[in-house]
Formats: C-alpha cells, sequence, structure tokens
C-alpha cells in the first residue's frame, strides 16, 4: 500500500470522528442553541414585565408631575455677568399630589423662601403657599394658588415597605438648576432610625435629625435634586431625594415614602381636604417659619450694616458699597414685615417684640426703636420682662459704644415716666461702662430710693466702691445691707 493511499486512508477517518462527536455533541445537548439565544434576550429591556417600564418611559409618564422650586433674589451675584443682578432662583424640586395643585418636597428646600414661586414642566410659574411642613423629617406640604382652573397631573405613590436592596430606581429632579435630568441606579441599602448631622447655613450649627427610614441608592443626586421624586420600575414614587454625602463616592439617599404618607395623611382628610386642626397647626407653622426667617436674615443684616454705615462716609461712588446698601434695605423691610406678621398672629410673644427691637437698635433707627419700645411698655405689665428688655436695649447700646445715644434715649424715656426706676438701673450702668462711677452711684442711689430691697444695685455700687475708690467699709455695708463676709 502507497503513502499516498495511507494518508487518504487517515484522512477520511480523522473526519469521520470529527463529524461523530459533532453530532454527538448536538443531539447529548439540543438547547444549547436556544441556551445561547436566551441569554442574547436577557438585557434590561426585554426582563421588564408589562407593569414596568424604562427610563424613559418613566420620565415621559411623569414629567407632568414634577416640579422645581424657586424664590426671588433681587441680590444674586452672576458668574456669567460678573455681578449682582435681580433674578429668581431655583433652590429644589418637588412632585404635584392633587389635581388643584398640592406639593410635596423637603422642608429644607421652603425653609428660608419668603415667597414661594413653582415652575411646572410646560414652563410655567406660579406662586405656592406653605400647607404643613415638618422639620425633624424634612418634610413640606405647598400648594399652588391661583390656578386658574388648571388641572394638574398628580403622581402616583407607591409602597417603599415592599423596596429591596439591588432594585432598581430612578431619581428625577433639578441638580445644579439643570432641571428634569433622570438619573438611574439600584437600591444599595435600607436604613431606618438613620441619625444625620446637618449644619445650619446661617450658624453653622449642628442640627442632627433622626431619619424613621431612608433608601441608600446609586442613582446619582446633586443640590437641586432635593424635594425631587424617587421612582421604582412601576413608575410609583417610593422616595423623596433628600441629602447626599459629598466627596465620599456615591452614597445617595431619599426619605421613605411611607413616612410622608403618615405626614400627609396627619394633615389632610381622607378627601384630601385641610382641617381644622390642619389649619391651627399651619398657624403655628407659619409663624415659626416667618420668624425663623426673620432671625436668620437679621443674622446676615448684622454683618452686612457694615456698608449702609459706610456709604454715608464715601468721598467717590463704590457700585458694590451700594448694591450692599440697597440689599441691607431690601432686608431690613423683610425682616420688619415678618416680625410684624409675628405681632399679628400671636400679639403677646413678647421674644418677637425684642427681636423687633433688636433689629432697630442695631441698624440705628432711633425713632422706631422708641416707638416699638414705648408699645412695649404700654402692652406688658411686668417689670421683670420690661427690666428684661431694657437691659438688653441697654447692652446692644453698650456693645456697639453708643453711649451717649443709650443715655438719650433713657432720659427720654424717664422724662415720660419718673416711676420706671429699673431704666435708672440701665443708665447707671452705662455710666460705669463710661467709667463715669460718680453719675452711676447717684443713679443707683436715686433706685434705692424707690425700691430699697434692690439687691442689684447693692452688689453693683458695692463692686464700684471696692474696685474703684478702694473703700472696704462701703463695700461691705451700703445702706443697711452687708454685700461681702470674709470667710
Amino acid at each position: 500500500m502507497s503513502d499516498t493511499y495511507q494518508k487518504l486512508i487517515s484522512r477520511l477517518l480523522f473526519l469521520t470522528v470529527k463529524m461523530f462527536l459533532l453530532l454527538f455533541i448536538i443531539f447529548i445537548n439540543p438547547v444549547s442553541e436556544n441556551t445561547f439565544s436566551q441569554d442574547d434576550s436577557e438585557s434590561p429591556e426585554s426582563m421588564i414585565k408589562d407593569d414596568e417600564f424604562n427610563a424613559e418611559q418613566i420620565i415621559d409618564n411623569n414629567k407632568e408631575a414634577l416640579i422645581s422650586i424657586w424664590f426671588p433674589d433681587n441680590n444674586f451675584y452672576s458668574y456669567n455677568l460678573a455681578r449682582y443682578i435681580d433674578t429668581t432662583v431655583l433652590n429644589g424640586s418637588g412632585f404635584l399630589l392633587s389635581e388643584d395643585g398640592l406639593i410635596g418636597t423637603n422642608y429644607h428646600v421652603i425653609e428660608n423662601i419668603d415667597s414661594l414661586i413653582v415652575k411646572t414642566s410646560n414652563g410655567n410659574f406660579f406662586h405656592a403657599e406653605r400647607i404643613m411642613t415638618d422639620e425633624s423629617n424634612d418634610f413640606a406640604l405647598i400648594k399652588i394658588v391661583n390656578t386658574s382652573g388648571i388641572t394638574f397631573q398628580p403622581v402616583e405613590l407607591g409602597n417603599s415597605d415592599d423596596v429591596k436592596a439591588g432594585q432598581e430606581v430612578f431619581a428625577i429632579g433639578s441638580p445644579l438648576g439643570f432641571e428634569y435630568t433622570i438619573s438611574s441606579g439600584i437600591v444599595a441599602a435600607l436604613r431606618e432610625n438613620e441619625k444625620v448631622d446637618f449644619s445650619d447655613p446661617y450658624t453653622y450649627a449642628s442640627n442632627e435629625k433622626t431619619f424613621e427610614k431612608v433608601i441608600q441608592i446609586t442613582a446619582a443626586i446633586s443640590p437641586g435634586n432635593s424635594g425631587g421624586a424617587l421612582f421604582n420600575r412601576k413608575g410609583e414614587v417610593i422616595g423623596i431625594t433628600t441629602y447626599t454625602y459629598s466627596g465620599y463616592g456615591n452614597l445617595n439617599f431619599a426619605v421613605a415614602i411611607n413616612t410622608f404618607k403618615k405626614f400627609m395623611d396627619a394633615a389632610l382628610n381622607s378627601d384630601g381636604e385641610i382641617t381644622e386642626d390642619l389649619i391651627l397647626k399651619k398657624e403655628d407653622d407659619l409663624f415659626n417659619s416667618y420668624f425663623k426667617n426673620a432671625v436668620n436674615l437679621k443674622y446676615q443684616l448684622s454683618s452686612d450694616w457694615y456698608y449702609t454705615r459706610l456709604k454715608d462716609s464715601l468721598k467717590s461712588v463704590d457700585e458694590y458699597v451700594l448694591r450692599q446698601d440697597s440689599s441691607n434695605k431690601v432686608k431690613f423691610g423683610k425682616i420688619e414685615n415678618l416680625l410684624g406678621m409675628c405681632i399679628d398672629m400671636k400679639p403677646d410673644s413678647f421674644y418677637v417684640y425684642e427681636e423687633l427691637l433688636d433689629l432697630y437698635v442695631n441698624t440705628e433707627n432711633a425713632e422706631k426703636t422708641e416707638e416699638l419700645y414705648k408699645k412695649i411698655l404700654g402692652k406688658f405689665d411686668s417689670d421683670s420682662l420690661l427690666n428684661q428688655i431694657s437691659s438688653k436695649l441697654a447692652s446692644a447700646y453698650t456693645n456697639s459704644g453708643k453711649y451717649d445715644e443709650a443715655l438719650k434715649f433713657y432720659n427720654k424715656m424717664l422724662d415720660q415716666d419718673k416711676t420706671l426706676y429699673y431704666i435708672n438701673y440701665q443708665i447707671a450702668y452705662i455710666h460705669e461702662e463710661k467709667k463715669d462711677f460718680k453719675k452711676a452711684v447717684e443713679e443707683y442711689n436715686k433706685i434705692l430710693r424707690y425700691d430699697p430691697n434692690y439687691s442689684q444695685v447693692y452688689t453693683r455700687l458695692g463692686k464700684i466702691y471696692f474696685e474703684e475708690y478702694g473703700e472696704l467699709k462701703k463695700s461691705k455695708i451700703v445702706p443697711g445691707k452687708k454685700l461681702f463676709q470674709r470667710t
């Protein structure tokens, strides 16, 4: 047998064995081809159930139910224009809960806004009012006013108790002003009784909150997303995007919607109507909101009032100083208005009068200071309260070094009513601050003629005699009162 023939036989045997093996594999595993085709079809799109939606459908179906929250700012610095402008600023997101314009959002989105503006998906702007807030859980209910009969599309609220780690979610909001931004991710974890430490934007004081339940998500959120809706694949809102840890990776959190539903149920009756109890709570909520906003604005104004003082001493025009002065006057008007509304709502709130008086003193408004002080004297019949506010007024004057203005003010008050002897105490104290101890002693002694048991006066006199005059005997015994004992 030739070599060529042997090679041909070997080749045929090899091909026969190869074909046999191939047929064996096919018949022994007949579904292998189908298995590969199933793997190819198991994309996220093909795995969506009939009652579920993809990202595109989620935003298309719900865009009209989502809003952004704005506020007017007459002193906003535009980096594009490199100057201050009067404009409207986007502050956060929200979602419609009813056809008549009820909206859910975060408390921190609206807490410092005294004029709420809502923008809908079609670009229309509406004014809105506060209905109820829950600072501890960071919830707020607001409502569009003057809807002109417009019917709004509300979202569908889901059940956050059904949420599980690993499920896909979609966050929609206005991060950094980019409206209707959708981001997708998964539920990274579910956390209960989560303690979070926030800082006050004005005082930087720590403000710890404990959330009943939060959903940790990998869907990206940024400032501006706050108050926005977190959707599941069914297109239901299961959470409110609330906070993120900047600079620590993808750590984003939404407050569970079931906690929000409890808040909403407590505020509204089963028909979604405003109840009598809600009206009372709303008034209290508005009062607290007005007062807090006023105090925060006053805190800003106290540091910015420097520019108003500076304006009067300028020899040439300074656009920045003039701008700040204009802004200060607007802030002053807002604070005065907010505290005025607080007084109208709760006329016997003494501490509101204190804040208003403090505003007038710090902004050097002597005429309004006197008018308000007279109003306080006529309204509150309590020596301790009146002494308290007189003391605060004196401290405000003396801390700013305005001794002569303080003396002028107090002497004017005494000219009208000589029986206000606690004012003599403030006058005496101011003389002490001016190092005019002779006049201080005279004023203190005037008080003792009205009230021989005024213990604070003896303390002040003893201090003056001992520290300034070195008269140990007088410092120990002043008109029948033993002040200091050696041990």
